[in-house]
């Protein structure tokens, strides 16, 4: 009786909508009944975290994925279920598990990584803990300890003391020494408490396979070493990085499946999350991009048993080489002659960590049509409400596939990401590719929401009377063009100038409290104020699209895209030193120093 009464509710909420002339009513009430009463998103996860892991680009686990995800789609009824292969990686690189054990003088494991595509250890490696020389007397006085020796390298920002007297010994010729000499690796230090995983496959040879190792610590760990060696205490440590190479090559692959349409089955909605990860020890993949992963599954899995027959096909894809650039979407966006391209409505991604979907960003043209697109999502979560924000053109760039549409016209969007951003207080910056990706920091109800808010989105604009409407080619600009604008000065080319701020900044957060991100600006500034340039971090590059310096009151404005949101820094530059703040106008805001080089 109950269930009856509720579905009949859900039903007279979407019935007591304005009229959209996109879904079947019932279909949508089917969809939210069935999204909230019976979500299998969080199942989704615990089986990618747990059962699968980490899931680098072109790993065994990724390949496992790839079939995994497919059999599912399979399993609901999908058609056209495939993996597309979209290239191929020379060498395979596989991380089993690993350790890093202190053995003296405290017992205790604790967290590290090496970076993706290099060497490991064949097997645990035991050795004492020594400071990396910095002189060559200091070398002289530990050469007999260096066999099978693991050498701290102090920190980048600083390096080493170098007593009055002695002389330095840097460079090559220090590396040449210490291989010479039989070490075991090297032991380098993060800027904090985060070992964020990272790496490239480019030039790897199978006859030229790395062999030096190296491991990074947190910032932590590497002062209570560094003080304990300082102290005169011996350090000892067990390291097992179990890194293998597989020689290829290995074909790599997005993994593809659809709901035809019925009435327009050419014309296509893309609903589409990354599969893949990093794979840093303790990570499990979880919220990048297991999240989004999973709201992609779970959303087709809905939309399936609702009995959703759309009028377009709602093709759904879980790209991979995502971490290395958007190769699997790109490659795909590549494949598509013109004419599919243009029956391409939209792109949805979900790649923003635990948080609901909480936005999209478009132009106004589209903005009606999307609103009532998401209006069944409002009316079925009035606490996790989705915005439709309004901007002048759609973003160019992106760190997530999204930009791959966008990059050639087709409207690409990226899920507007709110909420607590974590459980226990963790936010993304937390887990983003490092050591705490696991299910312990995400939010089901969140995840909840997304899959649901997907299943219906992607419904309603399959069920539109058109295609979403796309911005015009005079307001769009292609990546690193200049776009004349218009206002006193702002027209003609960029021509760069040696202006107060042009010339690289180092930047660092002050605000929120713990934040530890570092960023650097590179700046060219053209004579009538105008600003461009890149913003670059541990996350990525992303181009300075709209920027404006006025000499009279120190004021920088510019704009990035990140994620598929404006990001805004407003600064006030005094000589080489900024203050000022970095931020999406109602999400966060982050107070920044920077220092001119």
């Amino acid at each position: 009786m109950f269930r009856h009464a509720r579905s009949a509710s859900l039903l007279s909420i979407v019935l007591a909508l304005p009229a959209l002339g996109q879904g079947d009513p019932a279909v949508i009430a089917k969809i939210v009944k069935e999204g909230k009463e019976n979500n299998q998103v969080w199942n989704h996860l615990e089986y990618l975290s747990h059962e699968i892991g980490t899931r680098l680009t072109g790993s065994t686990r990724l390949e496992i994925a790839n079939k995994w995800t497919m059999s599912k789609f399979e399993e609901w009824g999908l058609t056209n279920c495939h993996l597309q292969q979209w290239g191929e990686i020379p060498i395979r690189f596989d991380r089993g598990p690993s350790h890093f054990k202190v053995l003296r003088p405290f017992a205790e494991e604790i967290a590290f990584t090496t970076r993706s595509w290099t060497a490991g250890t064949n097997g645990p490696v035991r050795g004492q803990v020594i400071r990396q020389p910095q002189t060559r007397q200091q070398l002289e006085a530990v050469r007999d300890k260096l066999a099978g020796a693991w050498i701290l390298t102090p920190p980048r920002t600083r390096g080493g003391v170098v007593p009055v007297g002695e002389e330095p010994i840097v460079g090559d010729e220090l590396a040449a020494v210490l291989k010479e000499a039989g070490i075991a690796g090297y032991i380098t230090v993060s800027r904090n408490d985060l070992v964020i995983t990272s790496g490239s496959w480019r030039n790897l040879e199978w006859d030229n396979l790395p062999t030096e190792v190296s491991v990074m610590i947190t910032r932590t760990d590497y002062d209570r070493f560094n003080s304990r060696l300082a102290d005169g205490e011996e350090v000892e440590v067990e390291i097992n990085a179990d890194n293998k190479f597989v020689q290829g090559p290995f074909p790599l692959y997005n993994t593809i499946a659809e709901i035809r349409g019925t009435e327009k089955p050419d014309e296509v909605i893309i609903v589409s999350a990354h599969l893949d990860t990093w794979d840093g020890p303790g990570s499990m993949g979880t919220q990048d991009n297991g999240t989004g992963s999973s709201v992609t599954l779970e959303a087709a899995r809905i939309l399936m048993a609702a009995g959703a027959q759309p009028k377009r096909t709602i093709r759904f894809i879980l790209w991979t080489g995502e971490e290395q650039g958007l190769l699997g979407s790109r490659a795909y966006v590549n494949s598509l002659s013109d004419e599919e391209k243009a029956r391409i409505s939209a792109c949805l991604v979900d790649d923003g960590g635990t948080n609901y979907q909480g936005g999209l960003v478009c132009i106004e043209p589209m903005a009606e049509m999307l609103r009532q697109a998401v209006a069944p999502v409002n009316a079925a979560f009035p606490d996790m409400p989705v915005r439709i924000r309004v901007v002048e053109r759609m973003p160019r760039g992106g760190g997530s596939d999204h930009a791959s549409f966008n990059a050639v016209g087709i409207p690409g969007f990226f899920w507007d990401e709110i909420g607590s951003g974590g459980r226990e207080g963790k936010n993304y910056q937390f887990i983003h590719h490092t050591q705490h990706d696991t299910p312990r920091y995400a939010v089901p109800e969140y995840l909840v929401q997304s899959s649901v808010s997907t299943a219906i989105t992607a419904y309603n604009l399959a069920c539109a009377d058109t295609l979403l409407p796309r911005q015009p080619a005079d307001v769009a600009a292609a990546p690193g063009e200049e776009r004349p604008r218009g206002g006193a000065g702002g027209r003609g080319p960029f021509e760069p100038v040696d202006g107060p701020v042009s010339g690289t900044w180092k930047a660092q957060f002050t605000s929120p409290a713990g934040a530890a991100t570092a960023l650097t600006m590179a700046i060219e500034m053209a004579a009538d104020g105008r600003v461009r340039g890149s913003v670059t971090s541990e996350i990525g590059t992303n181009p300075i699209e709209r920027g404006f310096f006025n000499p009279e009151t120190g004021d920088l404005r510019f704009t990035i895209t990140f994620n598929g949101s404006p990001v805004t820094f407003n600064g006030k530059v005094d000589g080489r030193n900024m203050k000022g703040t970095m931020g999406l106008e109602g999400v966060f805001s982050s107070e920044f120093t920077a220092t001119k080089e």
